[in-house]
């Protein structure tokens, strides 16, 4: 088999439950080998109907450049040729999307499997690192974060090379630590029929989250937005205590959660924070208690102390890791 040049332009997209973002790569720089990435659109993804709405209304305004192909990065589980988006009502095939589209070449991955294989492109001005550790480049490297859901995916090392391992970590069950976490899940299980990592830690779970603890706490709370809580929450003269909990909550479950889900991967090359929430609230996940409850697992403490911990701010993440995945496909075709 011999590898093919690539062919630019090509698409390249991160399409999840809130927004669908596209680009376009038109090649490499020659410096520092990095992708050439223009044309970069975002659209509301409720606006649309389906997938092939979206794309193709992104390949209109480009007017009329000639695409060579597409990788989508989906919000969703990547099962032989048929996708289904967890947290929108968009079902498609690969084949029947790419004869639709009139594509030459398509590729469809999940997304925190693109923000996986993104982080070989990533640069120590790409990402905030919350505990340094010592990677060791033999072990798996975990990448989860919160956004319209909860991503999971690893990269496993085989002979110099990574392979991608997507999962659907978000839809575990919801373990807590607290008397306090426990009875908010009893609260919410009142509600959902599972309580998952994904119902509490994401930008949506933010809500169930503040509504559980009102809850709990017997607060009569006004109904407010994902937005609204972490606005309070962050603005320290707000007064809103509640708000100010609910995000501090969030920040410990999810160092707890992200420190049981290194141990489950074996992640001692390294845990990377993606998503789209973390990079909005910085400086309050730095002084909250992520790493104190990540390190909390008893006789492993010492394990994940030695674990790097790296908060991504790199935009891109997804898009160079869905390119990243095109060109490594392409070149392998024949």
């Amino acid at each position: 088999m011999c590898k093919a040049e690539i062919q630019y332009p090509y698409i390249v997209a991160d399409v999840g439950g809130t927004n669908a973002r596209f680009a376009l790569v038109s090649g490499k720089n020659e410096q520092d080998g990095r992708f050439l990435i223009s044309h970069q659109r975002t659209y509301p993804s409720i606006e649309f109907e389906a997938i092939e709405d979206v794309v193709r209304f992104y390949i209109n305004s480009l007017n009329g450049i000639e695409i060579q192909g597409a990788c989508l990065a989906v919000a969703g589980p990547v099962v032989n040729n048929q996708i289904n988006l967890t947290n929108l009502n968009w079902n498609f095939s690969i084949d029947a999307l790419t004869r639709t589209l009139n594509l030459s070449e398509l590729e469809v991955i999940n997304d925190f499997a693109a923000y996986a294989f993104a982080t070989s492109h990533l640069s120590p001005e790409h990402f905030i690192t919350l505990n340094k550790g010592e990677a060791i480049a033999t072990s798996p490297i975990a990448v989860v974060g919160p956004g319209t859901g909860f991503g999971v995916a690893a990269l496993a090392p085989q002979n110099g090379y990574f392979n991608i391992l997507p999962t659907e970590g978000g839809h575990m069950t919801l373990a807590a630590n607290t008397p306090l976490q426990a009875d908010i899940i009893a609260t919410l299980n009142k509600e959902f029929e599972h309580v998952s990592i994904e119902k509490v830690l994401s930008g949506p779970g933010i809500m169930n989250l503040y509504r559980g603890l009102a809850k709990v706490e017997g607060i009569d709370a006004p109904l407010l937005s994902t937005a609204e809580i972490v606005q309070h929450a962050l603005n320290t003269t707000s007064g809103n205590t509640l708000c100010q909990r609910t995000l501090a909550l969030f920040t410990a479950w999810l160092g707890s959660i992200t420190g049981d889900l290194a141990l489950s991967l074996g992640a001692r090359g390294g845990v990377f924070l993606g998503g789209g929430i973390l990079p909005r609230i910085i400086d309050f996940l730095l002084a909250s208690d992520f790493m104190q409850q990540f390190m909390d697992k008893g006789p492993m403490k010492e394990y994940l102390h030695h674990t790097p911990v790296h908060l991504v701010t790199e935009g891109n993440s997804a898009l160079l890791g869905a390119a990243s995945w095109f060109e490594s496909r392409s070149s392998q075709h024949e």
